[in-house]
Parts: structure tokens; sequence; C-alpha cells
């Protein structure tokens, strides 16, 4: 049987290489410019053909013949959450790096890539900097398509993600034969309609999975008397910091016969800092722990009590799809800021064995 041999790059914590792997590709080349990160890579998939440091260093060479890349180029300057900057900002402008390498690699570049970032790219610079990718990947004649898949179909984590699906398959695709599907929202397909001067290739896609609600499957359960769990003086000011409201969903949930687990993020508001309860089964969407109000807090809830603490490094694995078996022995917030900023494994496994098997 012929590999199917895959380069990470933007490799992070290697969540990406796990969907890899489990869709039955082999990585063979990985590379990030985090060593915090990097310690996290090498202690669950070793360090071998890993290259530590600026993909812009990259000699072509280096990188062995491989029928997919990869990349998760940092997402700070387009999100809604970040600072904006677009697509060349400090960060974010690693893409042009890696697509650089990609045409430097000439008539050995892979046959498909795969970008993920997130949905803010769609609108980052009003669509130019999501124009400007698609526009320097059909310069390589790759064909693209555009798909949001939301983590939420295989995890209960709310995570919707922006994938760029490049292939230098012929594409013989119309605008017309757009297929109507879940990972194609409205503005996904608005999008491409707007720029139907680019090289396009719809990938046919089963359906996704029904969405996952079992928030409380993947809790940790600690003991009444773990260090864990806040003292009454910060309990009872997250109380203060949530609306009428979330007040009542709390109560009601403090009256249940059984214990509820749901989850808590701070955010500011017009009001001032909020705390806003989730409570539906599926935690909110994992971020980097930049400031208190980034990290997310677990409240257990029922039979008269209610109390709260920060949720587990082990946590943050499991809503990314992540088993146990994952090594963590980073410190606590270097453990978050490596899921924080990761994919959900089994969303881009769906992913790579449906849009990637005919590469």
């Amino acid at each position: 049987m012929k590999r199917k041999l895959a380069a990470e790059f933007f490799a992070g914590i290697g969540l990406v290489r796990m969907a890899l792997e489990r869709a039955g590709w082999e990585v063979c080349f990985a590379n990030d410019i985090d060593p915090i990160k990097f310690t996290m890579y090498r202690e669950n998939f070793g360090g071998q053909d890993f290259f530590l440091g600026d993909v812009a260093r990259i000699p072509a060479e280096r990188v062995p013949n491989v029928t997919l890349a990869t990349a998760s180029f940092p997402c700070v300057d387009l999100s809604l959450a970040g600072n904006r900057l677009g697509l060349n900002g400090g960060q974010s402008s690693a893409y042009w790096k890696f697509q650089k390498l990609i045409e430097d690699m000439s008539d050995r570049k892979p046959r498909g890539i795969l970008l993920e970032n997130v949905v803010g790219l769609l609108s980052s610079s009003g669509g130019q900097d999501l124009r400007s990718i698609i526009a320097s990947l059909c310069k390589l004649n790759y064909a693209c398509d555009l798909l949001i898949i939301d983590a939420t179909h295989f995890v209960p984590q709310s995570r919707p993600r922006l994938f760029v699906i490049a292939s230098l398959t012929a594409s013989t695709t119309q605008l017309s034969d757009l297929v109507s599907h879940e990972a194609r929202p409205k503005q996904v397909v608005e999008f491409i309609q707007k720029h139907r001067d680019l090289k396009w290739n719809h990938v046919l896609l089963p359906q996704l999975p029904p969405k996952q609600r079992n928030l409380t499957d993947l809790v940790e359960r600690l003991s009444d008397d773990a260090p864990e769990w806040w003292d009454e003086d910060r309990r009872v000011h997250l109380f203060s910091q949530m609306s009428l409201d979330h007040k009542r969903l709390l109560r009601h949930l403090t009256e249940s016969k059984r214990l509820m687990f749901a989850t808590v993020y701070k955010r500011m508001r017009l009001a001032g800092c909020r705390a806003e309860l989730r409570a539906d089964g599926v935690a909110g969407c994992l971020r980097t722990p930049r400031g208190g109000s980034s990290k997310q807090f677990i409240i257990q809830a029922g039979r008269g009590a209610w109390r709260v603490r920060n949720m587990t490094a082990r946590e943050y694995a499991r809503v990314q799809g992540v088993p146990d078996s994952f090594k963590i022995t980073v410190p606590y917030n270097q453990a978050l800021f490596g899921f924080g900023d990761a994919v959900c494994v089994p969303a881009v496994e769906w992913l790579i064995r449906n849009a990637f098997s005919g590469v």
C-alpha cells in the first residue's frame, strides 16, 4: 500500500498530526517556532524530522516529497477577538513565509494543502486577506474550496473554524455546481460568488455528524477538598458579575437533584465585566489564557449547592478530542496555551478523510 506522506507547518502541540495519523497519513516533517509547544509535541510524537524555528528559515530542499501540507498559521491578527491588523500583521503574515516555501518547492510541491484559521479571516480587511490567500494558491496552480466546520459536531465545544482546501487536481467546477452543505454556510457561498474570478474546486462531502452535547462526560471529578475549587469570596464575586438571567439559570441548576455542569467565561460588556454561564452541555470556544477573562471556568451545581473552579488542562484536552494518553507535563498555563491554539482533532480528521481522499 502506498504511503500517504504529509508535512505539518505551524504544528503547535501536534493535534493536526494526531488527526492526520488517525486518517491514515504519515507525518514525515513538522515545523513550529514555539519551543514550549515543541516540548509537548516532542513528548507525544518525538522530535525527529521537526524543524524548530521560523518557517522562513526552512530551505525548500529540507522538506521531503509529500502529498499533503497543513498549515494552522497564527490567527491573532485575523480574529474578531484579536487586534484585526490583518494578514500583513506581525504574526498572521507568517502565511506568506509558508506560501513562499511551497512556491520554492517548485515541481515537488504537495498535491494538497489544508489551511486552518479563525472564521474572522472571512471578513478580515473586508475579505481581501482571504482573497489574497486564495489568489496566492491559484498562482501556484491550486484550485480551492472554503469550509466552516464547528467542533461541536464532534465534541462538546463550540469552535467554528475556517478551512481552505487546495488541490492541484484539475478543476472543472462551475459556480453553478456549488453544492449546498452545512459546512458551506451563507457567508462562505457569498464569498465564493463575489470572487468568481478565482479558481475553485468544490469538494463533495457527506453530512456532518449530529452535534455533541455531553460536557458532563468529559468533566474531571475532583474531590470536595481539592485545591482547585475556588474559595467563598471568589465564588461570591463571580456570582455578583452575573446578569439576572444568568443568576436565575444558576439557581435552577442548583435546585437539580443530580449534579450538573456548566461553563463560564468572563466577558467585557457595556455594563463592565460579566460572568456568562453556558449550561447547554457544550463548552465555549477554548482560548489561550491571556488574562483572567480568557480562561474558562467549570461550575458544578445541584443538590442545593454550587461551586466553581478553572477548567483543568486535561479538560481542555478532552474538549479538543484528545485522549487521556496524551502526556501533559508542562505547567498549567503553558498547557492551556497549547490546547487553546490547537485544533479539534476529530473535526480535522473528518475533513482530511473526506476532502483529501483523492489527492
